[in-house]
């Protein structure tokens, strides 16, 4: 064996024995969340995991007099359960549930009561641990040789990926690996195939959909009408499948209702450190005086301090940068294959940045897709940088190394140590992050960056 691919395996075995070491750990409370659902959906089915059937949610828009066509914009009754002590419900995507149930029968087979203990923590953590291996495999064969290989260093490596999962038990690397995937067949051109494993991952966590105005743009560019009706067909087709299980049950409309649910949250960027959560800060501080600790506010609670709906502003903004970033995407040479990726992370972190919905673990996809550009783009080490510090700042100033490890108390007092709190100023530190890479999009899209010899 060439003594490159021992130092790559050797690697890889680190890694992913560190992984397997961490497995069990408890990592956030949406942990807890998850194994509820999991054992949920594992011992009741994902039928009615949602809400009521639809012969129910017609019947009741028929009372009301609602149009057959605005049923799916109803509001749904949500199914509660009890887990442990406490009522969950579902307010996650399908794809999600699919996942959770395969951990929770998984676990069942050694411990069919499905106690609450570190094995069905571990359970939880397989899916992602699979995800991250695919990531990883996916970075390793997009590109020859050793560059291929450092690429997927960069990303199994990457203590904030770590940290991620499986330390703090987020799913992200599930949708990830899906986007990775879809990035990659854009870039080979493979356009249909991109547009359902488009689908596919946002039917597993919405941030997915951040991929939708990329692939329309890259589809209008470079295919014909004919393409874009085979890449809808996909997506139709890829949607049905990962639907199936309500559809065939009799409880679509259920299951669609669950994937918007993360939009509705009543929580101004909940964890998320942007600029919403630098407002959230200033009502602090105007409320409690100097220094405050940052802390979750409700969007009602600023609307009546601020006077105007964060939402709407949130949404202003994020359409004049998606149309600011497809600008730059189209505008590129269609050979400059590295604008595709680019404009992903682009559009994920200006996501993070403006967005009201923005949790602390939502810039992980730019994380996985940032290796990309090692070895072709000049700044590609200073991109890996700045993602992987964004996200590795994010999960640790809101949740250390996780429950039964790091207390929020002893957190509070790290970020009360310093004056200032350093969430606000990661946020601060990502609205510069931001305008940096758009300035670095639009300099390579207007080709004064060039490409370097992989």
């Amino acid at each position: 064996m060439p003594r490159p691919v021992r130092f790559f395996v050797m690697w890889i075995g680190v890694g992913l024995i560190v992984r397997l070491a961490a497995l069990g750990l408890w990592g956030t409370f949406d942990t807890e969340v998850q194994k509820a659902w999991s054992a949920r959906a594992a011992t009741a089915g994902v039928a009615d995991i949602y809400g009521p059937p639809d012969r129910e949610l017609i019947a009741a828009a028929r009372d009301r007099g609602t149009s057959l066509v605005a049923v799916p914009t109803l509001p749904v009754p949500k199914t509660t359960f009890r887990w442990g002590s406490a009522d969950y419900f579902v307010d996650y995507p399908p794809g999600s549930v699919l996942v959770l149930w395969a951990a929770g029968k998984l676990y069942g087979l050694v411990a069919p009561g499905l106690p609450n203990r570190p094995l069905f923590n571990a359970a939880i953590n397989v899916a992602p641990l699979l995800a991250s291996i695919a990531i990883a495999v996916l970075l390793r064969r997009s590109a020859e040789d050793g560059l291929g290989q450092w690429r997927a260093l960069l990303f199994w490596l990457n203590p904030a990926v770590y940290l991620a999962a499986p330390v703090l038990g987020y799913q992200d690397p599930i949708f990830a690996a899906l986007a990775l995937a879809a990035v990659l067949a854009l870039v080979r051109g493979r356009h249909v195939a991109a547009a359902a494993l488009v689908v596919a991952s946002a039917l597993v966590k919405p941030q997915g959909a951040l991929l939708l105005p990329v692939l329309a743009a890259v589809l209008v560019r470079e295919t014909r009408p004919r393409a874009w009706l085979q890449a809808a067909l996909a997506s139709l087709v890829t949607a049905a499948l990962i639907l199936l299980p309500w559809w065939t049950s009799g409880y679509l409309l259920s299951a669609l209702d669950g994937f918007r649910r993360p939009l509705s949250q009543g929580t101004l960027a909940p964890l998320g450190l942007n600029v919403w959560w630098i407002a959230g800060y200033a009502m602090r501080w105007a409320r409690a005086g100097p220094w405050p600790l940052a802390e979750i506010v409700t969007l009602d609670a600023f609307r009546d301090w601020a006077g105007f709906d964060p939402r709407l502003v949130s949404r202003v903004l994020l359409a004049a940068v998606t149309l600011g970033n497809l600008w730059l995407l189209l505008r590129a040479p269609r050979d400059d294959r590295r604008m595709i990726p680019l404009a992903v992370i682009l559009q994920v972190h200006a996501y993070a940045l403006l967005g009201t919905s923005v949790h602390e673990n939502h810039t992980f996809l730019a994380v996985a897709l940032a290796p990309l550009l090692f070895g072709v783009w000049p700044h590609a080490r200073a991109l890996v940088a700045g993602t992987s510090a964004f996200l590795f700042a994010s999960l640790y100033l809101t949740a250390g190394f996780g429950r039964r490890i790091t207390t929020q108390s002893s957190l509070q007092s790290l970020r009360a140590a310093f004056g200032v709190d350093p969430s606000v100023l990661v946020a601060v530190a990502h609205v510069a992050f931001v305008a940096i890479l758009f300035v670095w999009v639009a300099r390579t899209s207007s080709g004064r960056v060039r490409s370097i010899a992989p």
